[in-house]
């Protein structure tokens, strides 16, 4: 797991709805770094426990 800044709602007011930060599985970084320029995570951190054990996108 990772907690990763991403791209989201670009029409939005808040940065936070533009660029959500949520948890993503291993096998979700990896298919999004095998995207080029088409990648979806714009900053990978360490995984924060505080933010839960699930993964956004595999929900």
């Amino acid at each position: 797991m990772k907690t990763c800044v991403i791209y989201g709602d670009m029409s939005a007011d808040s940065a936070a709805d533009q660029y959500p930060t949520v948890n993503l599985c291993n096998d979700c970084v990896a298919t999004d770094d095998a995207q080029g320029e088409n990648h979806q995570i714009v900053i990978k951190q360490a995984y924060d426990h505080n933010m839960g054990d699930t993964c956004e996108w595999c929900v």
